[in-house]
């Protein structure tokens, strides 16, 4: 383990022994703050890093950024968020100081059971009620309004385990299309920039951020649009992922594990 990790994690306040490692000590965290930490986190910055900050659509695996294990209380944390990485398609984020200390609490949590995999085991997910999922996933979920037990879904319980599927229904994975990459998923965002009338450009959107837009063309071709104000050029997006985006914040628990149950029963 290196030293920056280690007093990462020990240097956040409350800590318990190791058994049988008497000098290392594993940090204790407010379970309260690591649970509202991790629904800001997903709502927030799961799309790019990951509903467990291990990396995702475009942005990197956080357990191992350095911004995040030289925090201390949320401030470096804070600052970056309040800053954003224009240049790297990371858009400013304008949050409170308590949801922001809540967001570092869970970031630590999970440097903490990284460091600490032996005293970490995944809890079951497997507490849900099956026919209260269907129900969940055919009304008030509107999950049957884009998928189909018998289409896109039919087998899918064969496929993924409990822990999967629960990470999927969450966060579904998506192929990646950037410049250099020939894999334009059909899940993928795509954008139509219109840079006059009758003029416009389409594709899979790469990277959108304050100052530029970027898409690659079916052709390959990769397009770059420097943009004056939020309408200059026009950018129409589409995501086909954008209602499980809407979904994130109005998940219940019990809601996720119901419609776990569910789907791992589709064989």
């Amino acid at each position: 383990m290196s030293i920056r990790i280690l007093w990462a994690i020990v240097g956040l306040g409350g800590a318990m022994l190791l058994p049988g490692q008497q000098n290392v000590r594993i940090p204790i965290f407010d379970q309260a703050s690591v649970d509202r930490g991790q629904k800001a986190f997903t709502a927030a910055c799961g799309f790019c890093h990951g509903a467990n900050a291990k990396g995702g659509e475009s942005g990197p695996d956080l357990i191992r950024s350095v911004v995040v294990l030289d925090d201390e209380g949320g401030k470096e944390i804070g600052e970056l968020l309040k800053a954003g990485r224009q240049d790297q398609g990371m858009p400013k984020f304008d949050l409170p100081p308590q949801q922001v200390a809540d967001i570092a609490a869970f970031l630590h949590k999970r440097v903490s059971d990284a460091a600490f995999r032996q005293t970490y085991s995944i809890q079951d997910v497997m507490t849900g009620n099956a026919q209260a999922g269907e129900a969940y996933f055919n009304g008030a979920g509107g999950c049957g309004g884009c998928h189909s037990v018998t289409g896109d879904l039919k087998g899918i319980g064969s496929k993924f385990g409990a822990e999967a599927m629960q990470g999927r229904i969450i966060m579904p994975p998506r192929g990646r299309g950037g410049p250099g990459n020939n894999d334009n998923s059909p899940l993928r965002p795509t954008a139509t920039v219109t840079v006059s009338p009758g003029k416009s450009f389409s594709g899979v959107l790469v990277r959108l951020t304050d100052f530029d837009v970027t898409i690659k063309e079916a052709s390959g071709a990769v397009r770059t649009f420097s943009r004056v104000t939020e309408d200059n050029p026009k950018v129409e997006r589409k995501d086909p992922l954008q209602g499980h985006m809407d979904m994130l914040p109005k998940w219940k628990d019990a809601d996720i594990h119901n419609v776990t149950a569910y789907l791992v029963t589709l064989k």
